[in-house]
């Protein structure tokens, strides 16, 4: 990796950098940084982390030196990414998904935008793909490459469209916070996790339970998503009708049979271990008990929810940007001196200058 990272250490001098990566979370247990793709005005480049990961470092101070502007689309997942993985911290950035979103764009995804600015057709047969498998064949390489070589000049395009409708500053704000964003923490697989678990009683929840580290323990040690060693729905099934013989865990649909043979054993004992497991020790979801808004607080939400719709409309951009529904909700659940405070907390700067004022007239402060 000498020459990556001597091109790395040349892309010092570049004022802007258009920067993506591609991981493989559709193929392994932990996602992984497959390859990092930076382009210049002049130049493309992809940097392959899994031949070398050493030569990747000389990136970290060119995404940490704020002299230096990281272009990207979507940058949230990508920020995280490149944090987790490698350490670094991104600084100076601008997200073209964000601005296009500020902007009021219908359709902000790369493929629409370069369509709509440059007249290209990006395929998306390619999205899918195991971005670890080695090598990669051109194809994949050149799909990989357009995500970031018409970035540069998309974000010109729509930063200069920013300055002109005067929304430069919110862009920057929403930017700003971007920097800042860090990976989750490491955590077990729950039975809350699978979808519809919130409604089963504790018995079978314990069941799940079970289940969801037996899941969890296989895709750990064959390196691949949960998802594909047996879907969340197998386990609902298992849980609520559970399997007391290896041939109905055979006779499973919608399930791999070969992995059900290897697993059977697996699934069995967890399932009775969920049987025998004393109700006081089965899992439970903790929850805040929901209490009905009254008739003033339900006006109030309406209110807000008019006012927001104005603006919108006004801006032209995605009600939802402006402030979310469970915001106007908690907003119309407190009297009008506690809602103004958390109004005034919560709101971004630029949502308090372009909707704050009708808000707190919607709540009567």
């Amino acid at each position: 990796m000498p020459a990556a990272r001597e091109h790395l250490l040349a892309l010092g001098s570049a004022p802007a950098l258009a920067i993506d990566v591609e991981a493989d979370s559709l193929y392994s247990y932990q996602e992984k940084v497959c390859l990092v793709q930076i382009s210049t005005p002049a130049a493309n480049a992809i940097l392959d982390p899994l031949a070398a990961r050493e030569g990747l470092q000389a990136l970290g101070p060119l995404l940490a030196d704020a002299g230096i502007l990281k272009v990207f689309h979507g940058a949230d997942y990508d920020v995280r990414m490149l944090r987790k993985d490698f350490g670094f911290a991104v600084r100076n950035v601008a997200d073209t998904m964000i601005a296009a979103q500020l902007l009021g764009r219908d359709k902000f995804g790369l493929a629409a935008l370069l369509a709509e600015e440059f007249g290209l057709e990006v395929y998306k047969m390619f999205q899918r793909a195991d971005w670890a498998h080695r090598p990669l064949d051109p194809q994949h390489l050149q799909y990989a490459a357009r995500d970031t070589a018409y970035l540069l000049e998309l974000w010109e395009r729509l930063r200069a469209e920013l300055v002109e409708r005067q929304r430069l500053e919110w862009a920057a704000e929403e930017f700003r916070l971007l920097e800042d964003i860090t990976p989750a923490p490491a955590r077990e697989p729950t039975c809350f996790d699978v979808k519809g678990a919130g409604r089963l009683p504790p018995r079978v929840l314990c069941i799940l339970q079970n289940l969801v580290q037996v899941r969890d323990q296989a895709a750990r040690a064959w390196d691949r998503p949960p998802f594909k060693v047996l879907s969340d729905q197998v386990l609902l099934d298992w849980a609520q009708s559970p399997p007391h013989r290896r041939e109905q865990v055979l006779r499973t649909r919608a399930a791999n049979r070969g992995i059900l043979g290897r697993l059977a054993p697996e699934v069995l004992e967890a399932v009775q271990k969920g049987l025998a497991t004393p109700e006081a020790d089965c899992p439970r979801r903790s929850s805040t008990p929901f209490t009905p808004m009254s008739h003033a607080q339900r006006t109030r939400l309406a209110r807000l929810k008019q006012a927001r719709e104005e603006v919108a409309h006004d801006l032209a951009i995605g009600p939802g940007l402006l402030v979310n529904s469970e915001t106007l909700e908690k907003l119309a659940r407190l009297e009008p001196p506690e809602a103004r405070q958390f109004l005034e907390a919560t709101l971004k700067r630029w949502q308090v200058q372009v909707i704050g004022a009708r808000l707190r007239s919607a709540l009567g402060t």
